[in-house]
């Protein structure tokens, strides 16, 4: 049962993170430093985000790493540009490829995301869709709409994987939602790009991100076909659209990725990031996350990004699955940042290919690693028995 504080934050966060257009006419793009005119529809929808936002603020799914916190914002900041000041980013504990910003300023960028992307151009990119709807006031066209239509949500789904009660849902006036069109995801994904190649990132980018997510969905044999976002243009479609506007953008000598700053803020905080991500149990999709991200990985998270694919196989447990985690492992314990656990792991293994001396080193090496292991006495049992098998 979530708590009613938890519901709330929860709320706050499907209503930025699934926000809808309404099909209303245009209204002209927010100024830096504009407010609401007092007692307008918009000042109601600013209201109801504040109240929720004050809630997200102190909730523990806010990832509080100054470090990463810093990073995140300069680099929207520099995204935004005048709207700093207007800007409030929160990252969230969540598993699942997502950000959002709500009408008010607020901008929410899911761990899943930062997992899965590689690069500063990359983040800028998405951070630019999402100030795209901002700036374009795409929200209160969503709010005028909704307080036009008396349907409710009897239950509201968010991204992470809870359900929201109707009354929830009444409480803060948010039924009835689903996303935004696609026309303005279109427009945010136009905006996002031009802004982000402004600033000289690598106009390539969005091919790489919508790339993967085209492979992560076509891994997802739960949703074999579908898109990440099914109010959002279809990832094939949009991964066409990104890279014919890259291929028809200036030619930029001065462009540049990122990618060693953005690994470098990112790496205290991937094992947790990994964790979470098996923790969904959807190996196929994890697999090939997992495998993206190795393909570049840096020596100093190789090893780290190999046990962890290792993981993702040997949790699976198909056919051939213990023989590619065997593998993994083995590959894993050559790098330096490599967990304890995996020699463990390579341990069992051995020990079940029948190579008791190498599984009983395994375990040693472990057991060095980690001193304080929780496990030690049923490992130290595990070493007698292969001990006194070994001449």
């Amino acid at each position: 049962m979530i708590s009613g504080g938890r519901r709330c934050t929860l709320l706050a966060l499907a209503l930025w993170a699934l926000t809808p257009l309404a099909h209303a006419g245009q209204v002209p793009a927010i100024r830096p430093g504009e407010k609401p005119a007092p007692g307008s529809t918009e000042a109601e929808l600013w209201y109801g985000m504040g109240q929720s936002e004050r809630e997200l603020k102190d909730a523990p799914v806010i990832v509080r790493d100054p470090a990463l916190n810093a990073y995140v914002r300069d680099v929207a900041c520099r995204v935004v540009g005048d709207y700093c000041g207007d800007l409030r980013v929160y990252i969230v504990e969540s598993p699942v490829f997502n950000a959002s910003m709500a009408p008010n300023g607020a901008m929410i960028v899911f761990t899943g995301a930062l997992l899965r992307m590689q690069d500063e151009s990359e983040l800028a990119l998405v951070l630019g869709h999402e100030f795209a709807h901002y700036r374009q006031r795409h929200s209160l066209r969503m709010w005028t709409n909704a307080k036009s239509t008396s349907a409710l949500s009897a239950t509201f789904t968010i991204m992470s994987g809870f359900s929201l009660a109707g009354g929830v849902v009444q409480m803060l006036g948010a039924a009835g939602l689903s996303g935004f069109s696609r026309d303005m995801e279109r427009e945010a994904d136009q905006l996002g790009f031009s802004r982000a190649t402004e600033l000289h990132y690598d106009p390539t980018a969005g091919t790489r991100v919508w790339a993967r997510m085209l492979r992560e969905e076509q891994a997802n044999k739960r949703r074999r076909g579908g898109s990440v976002f099914a109010s959002h243009p279809r990832t094939a479609e949009r991964l066409q659209d990104i890279t014919a506007a890259a291929a028809n953008a200036p030619a930029d000598a001065g462009a540049e990725r990122g990618m060693a700053a953005y690994r470098a803020t990112m790496r205290p905080l991937l094992a947790r990031w990994l964790d979470a991500e098996l923790s969904r149990r959807m190996y196929d999709t994890s697999i090939q996350v997992i495998e993206d991200r190795k393909a570049g990985a840096s020596e100093d998270e190789a090893g780290l990004l190999a046990y962890y694919l290792a993981e993702a196989y040997r949790r699976r447990g198909g056919a051939t699955d213990a023989g590619k985690a065997a593998d993994l492992y083995a590959e894993a314990i050559r790098h330096p940042d490599a967990p304890a656990t995996a020699w463990r792991e390579q341990g069992h293994l051995l020990r079940a290919a029948g190579q008791p001396a190498a599984a009983a080193a395994a375990f040693r090496e472990y057991l060095g690693r980690a001193p304080a292991a929780s496990d030690r006495a049923f490992i130290e049992q595990d070493l007698k028995a292969l001990e006194a098998t070994t001449p």
